[in-house]
């Protein structure tokens, strides 16, 4: 089971040290972080911890984390509280501000000089002030100059040129070129300020109580009327699919995807799905299917404020379309996917359910048979046996093939082998007619029944085939 926990800065400034604390009741076992959009997701025993450095204001961020539960009823679950500790801007101290004050601080200043390698006497010079305390310090006046004429200055600053320093900060002057064959030596004159300055936080805490979880879950099935389809030729197989909601919780979303349509398996048009809530055939808008990338798509949305209501619990939904299969090639095959979408009021985490879809094969099936007639004598003169064959020497079943034999003039018959004939007069009088309802690839059906000649007869007359 997938869980989400969202934050959203409602503060015109950042919160920091944010930390979200959530407890893991004991139905839930084995808690998984699975993303965080922003920090870091922990697990510490039975609870879940998520850290966040600072969060800017007007985002959103996201932690989803998963557990498992074993679930043999539709009971409602608790999924235990949230803590939620952070820091903030104060937004009541902004009118505030220092009337008076009086400072003392620590700070550090030198000149850095280096004798250029390729000029001995030459040096580079500079002069750098560091701020090693925790204020900020205003530098506003630094002179460096000559300990023998103080008009001769290397450094001579204008305040609005030098920025604040925070905490740790360093200030470098300007290089310049001294010449001396004797260790540099200057006068300074630094001053510098503190400023002031004040800050003031919020410590922040959010308890966000027990949610009770209903339990939401769907379940179903599919199934084609047919899976195998002749090549070559257009038809229909019908799909069935069915949707149970078995959770506890009513569901007001419900979307169907089918997907890999082909040109020769295409989908449905909006008009040929039939919908059944419950039992009951129900209307279906149009604007509920679409087909686009393909991607076969029913949706049901808002179903609150619909006519049929919320998809509640125990609840059946079943859609019945075909699909259309356009002459198919040989050893074509349609291997569809189908997912079942869910979603309750107000929004949580999506269901999926994929249901097992069966393949549907063109199979390239042509009939191929031969029947046969022998005429064999047999005992006294002007007794014959006859025998007919049929064989199904193709590669596709043979289904309902008729068998029949004319008796000839001035002949009796009976004593039947492989089943008794229906007698007609479709081919003048006398018809023996056999129906064979199914012969699968490479069987062999034998039928054989005895005449006897009567009066003027022509042994001839039975060769006949019909």
């Amino acid at each position: 089971m997938t869980f989400a926990v969202a934050m959203y800065n409602l503060y015109d400034k950042p919160i920091s040290n944010v930390k979200v604390v959530k407890t893991i009741p004991d139905d839930f076992s084995d808690p998984v972080i699975r993303e965080t959009t922003e920090g870091r997701g922990e697990v510490e025993d039975n609870k879940i911890v998520w850290t966040i450095d600072k969060l800017i204001p007007e985002e959103t961020v996201l932690m989803k984390f998963t557990c498992s539960i074993m679930v043999t009823d539709i009971t409602k679950r608790r999924t235990g509280p949230i803590e939620v500790t952070y820091k903030a801007n104060s937004s009541f101290a902004g009118g505030l501000a220092i009337d008076k004050y009086d400072a003392y601080t620590r700070n550090k200043f030198y000149v850095d000089t280096v004798e250029r390698d390729e000029e001995p006497g030459v040096w580079d010079c500079k002069l750098v002030f560091e701020n090693p305390s925790e204020f900020i310090l205003q530098l506003f006046n630094a002179d460096v100059y000559s300990p023998e004429d103080e008009s001769e200055k290397f450094v001579d600053i204008d305040p609005k040129d030098v920025s604040l320093l925070p905490a740790g900060a360093q200030w470098h002057s300007n290089k310049w070129r001294y010449e001396s064959e004797e260790l540099p030596a200057f006068r300074k004159k630094l001053e510098f300020r503190v400023m002031p300055d004040f800050q003031t936080n919020v410590n922040g805490t959010i308890s966000i109580s027990d949610v009770i979880l209903e339990i939401a879950s769907i379940t179903g099935g599919m199934s084609y009327d047919l899976t195998q389809v002749p090549t070559y030729k257009e038809q229909d197989v019908i799909a069935k699919l069915k949707i149970i909601n078995n959770g506890s919780a009513p569901l007001n979303e419900i979307a169907i995807n089918q997907q890999y349509f082909t040109s020769e398996f295409n989908p449905p048009n909006a008009s040929e799905v039939t919908m059944i809530w419950d039992g009951d055939e129900v209307d279906l808008p149009s604007n509920s299917v679409k087909f686009d990338s393909n991607v076969f798509r029913i949706s049901l949305k808002n179903l609150r404020n619909s006519d049929t209501g919320l998809f509640m619990p125990e609840s059946i939904l079943e859609f019945e379309y075909p699909i259309h299969c356009v002459n198919p090639v040989k050893e074509a095959t349609f291997e569809s996917e189908i997912t079942y979408l869910a979603n309750t009021f107000p929004l949580s985490q999506e269901l999926e359910f994929r249901p097992e879809v069966p393949i549907i094969e063109a199979l390239h099936l042509r009939r191929k048979f031969r029947i046969g007639k022998e005429v064999i004598p047999i005992g006294a003169l002007g007794k014959y046996q006859i025998i007919l064959t049929l064989e199904n020497i193709g590669t596709a079943p043979l289904q309902n093939v008729v068998l029949m034999d004319k008796v000839p003039d001035n002949f009796e018959y009976g004593s039947y082998s492989g089943g008794k004939p229906q007698i007609t007069d479709e081919v003048g009088e006398d018809t023996l007619k056999w129906t064979i309802d199914l012969l699968n690839a490479d069987d062999k059906v034998e039928i054989s029944y005895e005449i006897s000649g009567t009066g003027e007869y022509s042994p001839s007359d039975a060769q006949l085939g019909l």
